[in-house]
C-alpha cells in the first residue's frame, strides 16, 4: 500500500521534468527560418588568353563616407536620424603584367636572326577584392540605397586601381620584362643566333609556334 504513493510521486516528478523540458525547448527554439538557396551556374564563354603576370601587390584600404540628408543638412548635427555613415575595408590583390596576345616571335633562318616583339607597357591583368563592412550607420530618415552601396564599392575599387602606379607595381613589372627579354636573348645567342627586340618588321619571316619553334645551333 505504501508503494503506490511513491510510484505516483515518481511518475509526477518525471511528468513535471518532461513538461519543463518541452516548454523550455519551445521558448528557446530559433524561429528564424532556414534560407532557401537556389543557384544556377552557367559557363557562358571560354576564351584562349596569353597573359604574363610579372608582379602582384596586396592592398588594404579603409574607406569611409558620411552623408547628410540634402534637405536637412542644418539638422544633421542637432537632430539624430538625418545622418548616415559607412566604414568598410577593402582587401585586394592586383596582378600586373603583359597581355601577350599581340606578341610576335619571328625567326629568319637566312640571317639566323630572332626577333621578339613584346608589349611595352604593363597593364592590370586582374584585381581580386573582398569587402567587409565595419560600420553601417543609417538614420531614421536617411538610408543607403542599394545603388549607393554599389557606387561606394566601385569607388573603393577605383581607389585601389589608382594606387597601383603609386605603389610602384608598374615599374617593377617593367623590371621583370627586362629580365625576361635578357633571358630570351641569352638562350638565342647561346645557340649562335642574333637576337633583336622591338617592333617586328613584316617581311618573309616565319612566326614561331610555341610547340614547334626550336632553334638549331651552328
Amino acid at each position: 500500500m505504501n508503494k503506490l504513493p511513491l510510484i505516483g510521486r515518481i511518475a509526477l516528478t518525471l511528468g513535471a521534468c518532461l513538461l519543463v523540458f518541452f516548454i523550455t525547448r519551445e521558448v528557446y527554439r530559433d524561429d528564424t527560418p532556414e534560407p532557401a538557396t537556389n543557384s544556377t551556374v552557367l559557363l557562358e564563354q571560354v576564351r584562349k588568353v596569353m597573359k604574363l603576370v610579372t608582379v602582384e601587390g596586396d592592398f588594404n584600404e579603409l574607406y569611409s563616407r558620411e552623408d547628410n540628408w540634402n534637405y536637412a543638412r542644418w539638422l544633421a548635427d542637432m537632430v539624430p536620424g538625418f545622418k548616415k555613415r559607412v566604414l568598410l575595408r577593402v582587401k585586394a590583390r592586383v596582378s600586373v603584367g603583359y597581355d601577350l596576345s599581340g606578341m610576335t616571335l619571328t625567326a629568319d633562318e637566312r640571317t639566323r636572326t630572332v626577333h621578339l616583339d613584346l608589349p611595352d607597357k604593363p597593364v592590370i591583368l586582374s584585381l581580386e577584392h573582398d569587402i567587409d563592412y565595419y560600420d553601417l550607420d543609417e538614420g531614421v530618415f536617411n538610408h543607403f540605397a542599394p545603388h549607393e552601396l554599389s557606387a561606394i564599392e566601385a569607388d573603393a575599387k577605383r581607389r585601389i586601381r589608382d594606387q597601383v602606379e603609386e605603389g610602384g607595381l608598374f615599374a617593377k613589372a617593367g623590371e621583370q620584362r627586362a629580365e625576361l627579354v635578357a633571358l630570351v636573348r641569352a638562350l638565342v645567342e647561346g645557340k649562335g643566333w642574333t637576337f633583336e627586340e622591338g617592333t617586328a618588321v613584316q617581311d618573309g619571316r616565319t612566326r614561331l609556334k610555341a610547340e614547334g619553334g626550336v632553334l638549331q645551333g651552328s
